[in-house]
Formats: C-alpha cells, sequence, structure tokens
C-alpha cells in the first residue's frame, strides 16, 4: 500500500528540523525573533542620528565636494525628491548598524550553539581561535575600507564623472544630472570600490586556512582574472571607464595576495 504523499512530505520535514542544519535554521529564526525589538531600536537609533546630517552630506557632495563637472547642472525634478533621498540615507544608516550587531551578535554567539558545533565536527572545519591571525584579518579590513573609500572618492568619481559630462558635451547635450541619480551614482561606485578591496584578504584567507591550495590558485589565475573584470562590470556603472578603474585594483591588490603568500610560505 503506497504511503501518502502528505505524510512522506511530513516525515521529510521532521527529519530535516531534527537534523544539524535544521536546528540551526530553528534557532537563527528564534534568535532573530528574541532580538528584533534591539534590531529595530538600532535601526531607530542610527536613522534618527544621521537624518539631520544628510542634506549637509547632499550638499557637500552637490556643491563642496567638487564632483560636479564645469557647465554641469544637478536638478531636482520632484518636489519631495530630497525629502525622500534624505530618508533613504537615513534608513541605510540604520539598517547597516543592525546588520553591524547581527553580524557581530552571529559571531561571539553562533559557534556556541551545539548544533554548529555538531555541523562542524561533521565537516571536519578547523576554526581558528581569537589571536594574532585573527586581530591582522580585523585590521586588515578596516585599513581596505579606508583605502577603498579613498581611492574612489579621490580618483574614480572624479574621473569618471568628467568622462561622463565630456562624452555628453562631445555630442553637443546640455549635462543636467538629476539629483538622487547623481547621489545614487556616487554611493554605487563607493560600495563597489568596498567590494573590490576586499579581494586581497579574502585571497590570503582562503589560501592560508587550506581551502584552496596556493598553487590551484595561481595555475588559475587567468580565470581569477576574468572574474574579476566581470565582477568589476557587475559592481560598477555601465560604462567602459567605471568598469577599468574598479576592476584594475582587485587585479593588482590579487597579484599583491598572491606575493604576500609566497613570501610568508618561502
Amino acid at each position: 500500500m503506497a504511503v501518502p504523499e502528505e505524510h512522506n512530505l511530513e516525515d521529510s520535514t521532521r527529519d530535516l528540523l531534527e537534523s544539524p542544519g535544521g536546528q540551526i535554521l530553528v534557532s537563527i529564526r528564534n534568535h532573530l525573533k528574541n532580538r528584533m525589538y534591539v534590531l529595530f531600536g538600532l535601526f531607530l537609533l542610527g536613522f534618527i542620528l544621521v537624518f539631520p546630517f544628510a542634506g549637509v552630506a547632499i550638499s557637500w557632495l552637490v556643491e563642496g565636494s567638487g564632483f560636479v563637472p564645469e557647465g554641469t547642472d544637478v536638478v531636482i525634478l520632484s518636489p519631495i525628491e530630497l525629502l525622500a533621498l534624505k530618508l533613504r540615507i537615513a534608513a541605510f544608516a540604520g539598517l547597516s548598524i543592525g546588520f553591524m550587531l547581527l553580524v557581530i551578535d552571529a559571531s561571539l554567539n553562533g559557534l556556541r550553539h551545539p548544533a554548529v558545533k555538531a555541523r562542524i565536527a561533521e565537516a571536519d572545519l578547523e576554526i581558528p581561535k581569537p589571536g594574532p591571525a585573527v586581530l591582522f584579518t580585523l585590521t586588515g579590513i578596516l585599513f581596505l575600507v579606508i583605502l577603498s573609500q579613498w581611492w574612489t572618492l579621490s580618483f574614480i568619481i572624479p574621473l569618471v564623472l568628467e568622462y561622463l559630462a565630456s562624452d555628453a558635451a562631445a555630442a553637443g547635450l546640455d549635462t543636467t544630472w538629476r539629483l538622487s541619480a547623481f547621489i545614487g551614482f556616487i554611493i554605487n561606485l563607493c560600495f563597489a570600490g568596498l567590494i573590490a578591496f576586499q579581494t586581497p584578504l579574502v585571497t590570503l584567507v582562503t589560501i592560508r586556512s587550506g581551502a584552496v591550495e596556493s598553487r590551484v590558485v595561481r595555475n588559475h589565475r587567468k580565470h581569477v582574472w576574468f572574474a574579476s573584470i566581470v565582477m568589476g562590470a557587475l559592481l560598477s556603472p555601465p560604462d567602459p571607464l567605471s568598469m577599468i578603474l574598479v576592476a584594475a585594483p582587485m587585479l593588482l591588490l590579487f597579484e599583491v595576495a598572491l606575493l604576500i603568500d609566497k613570501i610568508f610560505s618561502d
């Protein structure tokens, strides 16, 4: 006699929830429910703190940063565009603070969960203990974040905006940019630089942790180069100059990471 399909589904669901992976998912759901008020409070805190300064930041980007090329106008096309942009910036700040707390909370408490320990043991993974390597990694992340934003704000954004304005002028067009599009363009480039500049750290952690052998990475260097160019195209705005200025640091930092690994391996 055939077993009803509903019964099989219930058994499969129960087995999944009782497995280490299922217990982890249930724990994450319960943990998020317990932290919901804290996360919402941090979101409100970030929103309230950033909203009064969002207008100042927008004014600086338009008037004081020098990013707007000569002969280019940045305009508002709707009555509430400026207010909506300030709300988006404040909301993004609140979400960022909540996300950082979530990452820290997961790092501190996640590895202590019995189901997580069982999963790690099942996969035969070795979790590094706090020490010089962890401190070096955290310091490297902070340094690369600062370096990425310096490179983006000092070189990529001025060059790309000047290129785009000159290209429009060469076609005989008046250059007028919408405020929300202008600010969004800058934020996208800053985010792209932030991701691109983590390349050496990801490469070193991957190699030094033993997840991938250095020899394998070196033998597939051309594939990594191609992937970096594709990622630069995906992260950057759809123009060739932005793609080059985002992809080039990724390629350079990738090679620097391989050089550092070789020095410490010899």
